[in-house]
C-alpha cells in the first residue's frame, strides 16, 4: 500500500509543478508583459501621427533606446471621433535588464479607438506573441514579421520559449483601466495549447481573470497532460494564480492515467513568475487508472527555483483507497507530508494524527486463491523512500510511533490437509521500525524493531495462539506462500503458486518477557480453562529473552524461566515451547510445582500441600498432560510432597491422572528408584504404644526398586523389577511390592469396588498397608524370614508372612531356632510368632492348629 501511495504522491507533486508552471507561463508572464502596452495604446493612439503613404508608424525610445513600435497599414479617422488602424502590429523591446534581445507583439487585422469614450476594440482576431525573435524590419507585418502561421504555431523553429496567445472581441476601457473578451481565448507554449471563455484584465490592480472552460493540454516530460478549471485568476500585485475546481490529468505511459483534482488551487508566484508555492482546497484528491486515490480537505506544496518540488502536505481526513486485481487497500490520517531531494525525487514522508492502512493482496487472480492481508495502525508513521533507475519509488523503512500495531494474515496454503485457518502475525509497541526489500515487483517487509511495551501474537493455522510481551522485539519476515490448485479466470486448470503477505520467520524479544500459549485440544484432550478463548488449557510463561523460530514454530525461553497454566509452575535455566502442540522441553536448573485442584464437596486444605520436582532436565506433554523430569548420574530427578519423596534417573508425572511413574534410564537394570514413605502404628498395638499411650512418632519407610508406579486416585504405590525396603525394625527383599498410603477421610485404602475416596495431597499420608510378593526375605534383629508374599497392616503393625504349596514360609530366631507354618505372623519389635496350619475337615469345616512361642 505504502508504495502505490508515495507512487501517486510523486507524479502528484510533480503534475502540481507542470500546473503551476504553465499557469505562470501563459497567465502570469505573458500578460504581465501585454499587460504594458494594452495600458498605454489608448494614450500612444490619441497622439498626433505621422501619415505615411504605405501606413502609419510610431516609436518610443528611452536614452536612445526603442521600447516599443507601432504600425498600421492604414488608418481611417471617422467624423465621430473614432479611428480604425488596420493591419497592425506592435512591437515591444526589453529594457537592457538582461532580456534586451526579447521582443513581444500584438497584432491583429484592426483595431477601433473611441477617443471620446477611451475605449479601444479590437474587431478580429487578435495575436500576441512574448519572447518572440526580434524582426528584420520593424514594418515588417503580422505574418512576415512574427515568422507564425496564421494559428500562431512555429514556421521557423528557432525558439520554443515564445508563447503565443490568440482571442477576438478584445475590448479595453481605458477609464476602468479594464480589458475583456467574451471570446474564446487560445494559448500555445512549448508544444501546449491553452483554451478559455471570456477573459478579463485590470491594468490598475494587476488582475487577469479567465471566466470559464480553462484547458490546457500537451507532452509533458515525454506524456500527454491535461489541466482544467472552472475559472482562473492572477493578481500581478500578490504574484498569486487562482484556478477553481482544477483537474490535471496525466495520460497514458508506463504509470498509466493519473489525475489529480482540487476546487481551489492557488499558486505563489515568484518574482520571475516562477512557483514558489501552490495550495489547494476542498475535495483534494488523487487518483490513477489502476483504482488507487488518496482523497484530503487540502494540499500543498512547495517548489525549489528550479520548479522541483521541495515539500509536500496533505492534510485533514486524508484518505487512500486502492482497488486492483491483485491488490485492495484502505489509508486513513489526518495529515501526510512528504520531503523531496534536490532531483525532486520523494524520500521521506510523514504520517500523523490516526494513521490507520489495511490492505489485501493476492498472488493470483482466480477463484481459489484467498486474500492475505495486512493491518497497521499508529499514531504516527514515518516512510523513508529512494527511487531506482526508473525513477520509480521503493520504500526502505517505516517507522510507525504512538502504539503501533502491525498485523499480518496469511491464507491457509491449499493442498495442506493439516491447515484449518488462516494463520497471522501481529506486533505492537511504543515504536515499531521496519525495513524492505524489493522481492517480486514489490515492497516486503524484511525486519522489523519494536521498543516500548512490545506485544507479540501468532495464530497457527490450526487456531494455536501464542501472544508475549517484552521490553524490545526483533522480527525478521518471510513471504507466505499461496498456493492454488482451482481453475483461474482465464478457465485453464493449472496450479498456481505465489507469495502471500510477510510473516514472522524468526523473532527475538528480550527484557521482562511474559508469553501466554493457548494450543488448540485434540479430541479427548485437555479442557480449556473457564474463561479461555481457545480450545486448550492456558499456558504462561516468563523470561528474560524469547526466541521464536517460524520454520519449527517454536519458542526458546532463557534467563530465569517460569512456565506455569492452571495447576503447575516450572522454572529452569532454558524452556522450549512448540506453539502447535503446547509441548515444552526444559533443561537447567529444573524445578517444578504441582498443585493439585480441589474437587467439588471437598475442602480446600484437602488439596494438601503441592509437589515440588527437581531435575535436570524435563518434557511437558500437553495433549497428553504428562510431565517427564530426567536427572544424570550422581543427580536424581526428585520428588517429594510433605514427608514422602521419590528419586529416580527418569520421573513420568501425570497431573490430571493423579499417576506417576518412576524408572531408570533405558536399558538400566539396576534399583535407581528409591522412594521414601512415612509410617505411624496405632495406640494399642501389640507390641507397640498400650491403651492410653501416646502413639508412636512417624519413621521413614525407604522403598528402592527398579520401577515404581504410583496411582494417588487408588492412594497405591507398586514398584517392579526387584524391591528393597528399609525402616528402622529391618529390612525387606522381593521380586516386587504395593505400598497403599492412607487415605484422608477414608477407612480403607485401595479396597476394590468400593468408590475412590476422596482426593488429598498426591502421596501425601502414612503407609496403611504394604503387600511383597516373589522370594520374599524379611530380616529383622535377631530374626530372618522368608516367604513367597508378605503382608503388613500398619493400623496394629502384623506382618503376615505366607509361601506357596511345596515352599510354606520360615522364620530362622536365633534363639527359637526356625518356625514354619502355612503363615507366620508377627510384630516387629516383639519375638513372638503366631504360626497357622490350616486344613480342610469335612463336611466344609476347617480345623486350625496353632503354635505359640515365647522366648
Amino acid at each position: 500500500m505504502i508504495v502505490s501511495v508515495e507512487r501517486l504522491r510523486i507524479w502528484l507533486l510533480a503534475g502540481a509543478a507542470l500546473l503551476v508552471l504553465v499557469i505562470a507561463g501563459f497567465l502570469g508572464y505573458a500578460h504581465y508583459r501585454a499587460h504594458r502596452f494594452i495600458k498605454d495604446l489608448p494614450r500612444k493612439l490619441g497622439i498626433d501621427i505621422r501619415q505615411e503613404t504605405n501606413g502609419v508608424t510610431y516609436s518610443q525610445s528611452v536614452k536612445g533606446k526603442t521600447i516599443y513600435t507601432i504600425h498600421a497599414a492604414k488608418t481611417l479617422q471617422h467624423k465621430d471621433g473614432k479611428v480604425t488602424l488596420q493591419d497592425v502590429g506592435i512591437v515591444l523591446y526589453g529594457r537592457g535588464d538582461g532580456s534586451a534581445d526579447r521582443v513581444d507583439r500584438i497584432y491583429g487585422s484592426e483595431f477601433e479607438y473611441d477617443q471620446n469614450a477611451g475605449v479601444v476594440r479590437a474587431m478580429g482576431v487578435v495575436h500576441i506573441d512574448l519572447q518572440a525573435p526580434a524582426p528584420v524590419v520593424t514594418s515588417a507585418k503580422v505574418g512576415s514579421a512574427a515568422g507564425h502561421d496564421a494559428h500562431g504555431g512555429k514556421g521557423n523553429g528557432q525558439d520554443e520559449h515564445l508563447i503565443h496567445v490568440k482571442t477576438s472581441g478584445l475590448v479595453f476601457l481605458q477609464k476602468l483601466g479594464v480589458a475583456a473578451t467574451d471570446q474564446d481565448l487560445e494559448f500555445v507554449y512549448n508544444g501546449m495549447t491553452g483554451h478559455a471563455r471570456g477573459a478579463e484584465y485590470n491594468s490598475d490592480t494587476g488582475m487577469l481573470v479567465l471566466q470559464s472552460a480553462v484547458k490546457m493540454n500537451g507532452i509533458k516530460e515525454g506524456e500527454p497532460v491535461v489541466l482544467t478549471a472552472s475559472r482562473a485568476e492572477l493578481d500581478r500585485q500578490k504574484e498569486q494564480v487562482v484556478l477553481a475546481r482544477a483537474v490535471y490529468t496525466i495520460l497514458g505511459g508506463g504509470a498509466g492515467t493519473r489525475v489529480a483534482k482540487a476546487d481551489h488551487v492557488v499558486a505563489f508566484l515568484r518574482h520571475d513568475g516562477s512557483v514558489e508555492r501552490g495550495q489547494g482546497e476542498g475535495e483534494v484528491s488523487l487518483s490513477d487508472s489502476a483504482g488507487g486515490e488518496v482523497t484530503a480537505k487540502r494540499g500543498e506544496v512547495t517548489l525549489n527555483p528550479q520548479s522541483q518540488p521541495e515539500t509536500a502536505v496533505l492534510t485533514g481526513d486524508v484518505r487512500y483507497t486502492a482497488d486492483e486485481p491483485l491488490r485492495q487497500a484502505r489509508g486513513e490520517a489526518e495529515e501526510a507530508r512528504g520531503r523531496f531531494n534536490k532531483a525532486g525525487l520523494l524520500e521521506h514522508v510523514t504520517l500523523t494524527g490516526g494513521v490507520h492502512v489495511h490492505e489485501r493482496t493476492r498472488a493470483v487472480e482466480t477463484e481459489t486463491v484467498l486474500w492475505s492481508e495486512r493491518d497497521l495502525g499508529s499514531k504516527g508513521l514515518e516512510l523513508a523512500v529512494s527511487s531506482g533507475s526508473d525513477k520509480r519509488l521503493q520504500l526502505r523503512e517505516a517507522v510507525a510511533s504512538g502504539d503501533a500495531r502491525l498485523t499480518v494474515v496469511n491464507p491457509p496454503v491449499a493442498g495442506d490437509k493439516a491447515a484449518k485457518g488462516p494463520t497471522t502475525s501481529a506486533m505492537s509497541g511504543d515504536v515499531l521500525t521496519a525495513l524492505f526489500e524489493t522481492r517480486d515487483g514489490g515492497a516486503h517487509v524484511k525486519n522489523v524493531h519494536g521498543v516500548g511495551h512490545t506485544v507479540l501474537r501468532r495464530v497457527s493455522t490450526t487456531g494455536a495462539t501464542e501472544t508475549s510481551s517484552g521490553d524490545t522485539v526483533d522480527a525478521e519476515f518471510r513471504s507466505g506462500k499461496v498456493v492454488s490448485g482451482g481453475p483461474p479466470r482465464s478457465g485453464k486448470g493449472v496450479t498456481a503458486i505465489g507469495q502471500g503477505a510477510d510473516e514472522i520467520s524468526t523473532a527475538v524479544q528480550q527484557g521482562h518477557v511474559v508469553m501466554t500459549n493457548l494450543p488448540v485440544a485434540k479430541p479427548g484432550g485437555v479442557v480449556k480453562a473457564k474463561g479461555s478463548p481457545g480450545g486448550g488449557e492456558e499456558q504462561r510463561a516468563t523470561a528474560d529473552r524469547a526466541v521464536y523460530d517460524g520454520s519449527t514454530e517454536k519458542v526458546t525461553l532463557t534467563g530465569t524461566v517460569e512456565v506455569s497454566d492452571t495447576g503447575s509452575v516450572i522454572w529452569a535455566d532454558r524452556v522450549v515451547m512448540d506453539q502447535q502442540t503446547g509441548d515444552a522441553a526444559a533443561d537447567g536448573s529444573v524445578k517444578a510445582t504441582y498443585q493439585q485442584a480441589e474437587q467439588a464437596g471437598q475442602p480446600a486444605a484437602a488439596a494438601g500441600e503441592p509437589v515440588h520436582i527437581l531435575a535436570v532436565r524435563a518434557e511437558l506433554k500437553h495433549d497428553a498432560g504428562q510431565a517427564f523430569f530426567y536427572g544424570v548420574a550422581g543427580r536424581p530427578a526428585r520428588l517429594w510432597q510433605g514427608d514422602s519423596q521419590v528419586m529416580a534417573p527418569v520421573l513420568q508425572f501425570e497431573q490430571r491422572e493423579r499417576r506417576m511413574v518412576a524408572r531408570g534410564e533405558d536399558g538400566d537394570k539396576g534399583m535407581g528408584v528409591h522412594a521414601v514413605f512415612v509410617s505411624t502404628a496405632s495406640p494399642g498395638t501389640p507390641g507397640v504404644a498400650k491403651k492410653g499411650e501416646t502413639a508412636k512418632k512417624p519413621v521413614p519407610v525407604r522403598v528402592t526398586s527398579h520401577v515404581m508406579t504410583y496411582n494417588d486416585l487408588a492412594r497405591r504405590a507398586d514398584f517392579d523389577g526387584g524391591v528393597l525396603v528399609e525402616d528402622a525394625d529391618g529390612t525387606m527383599r522381593a521380586q516386587g511390592a504395593v505400598v497403599f498410603l492412607q487415605a484422608a477421610g477414608s477407612a480403607k485404602a485401595g479396597d476394590a469396588g468400593k468408590k475412590a475416596p476422596p482426593q488429598g495431597a498426591f502421596m501425601g499420608g502414612s503407609v496403611e498397608r504394604m503387600v511383597a510378593s516373589g522370594r520374599v526375605e524379611m530380616t529383622q534383629p535377631g530374626r530372618r524370614a522368608t516367604g513367597d508374599r508378605l503382608v503388613y497392616t500398619a493400623s496394629d503393625g502384623l506382618f503376615v508372612m505366607t509361601g506357596v504349596p511345596g515352599t510354606p514360609p520360615k522364620m530362622m530366631d536365633q534363639a527359637q531356632g526356625e518356625v514354619t507354618g502355612a503363615s507366620l505372623q508377627f510384630h516387629a519389635g516383639d519375638n513372638s510368632v503366631v504360626v497357622s496350619n490350616g486344613v480342610n475337615g469335612a463336611a466344609g469345616q476347617r480345623v486350625r492348629t496353632e503354635t505359640r512361642v515365647k522366648q
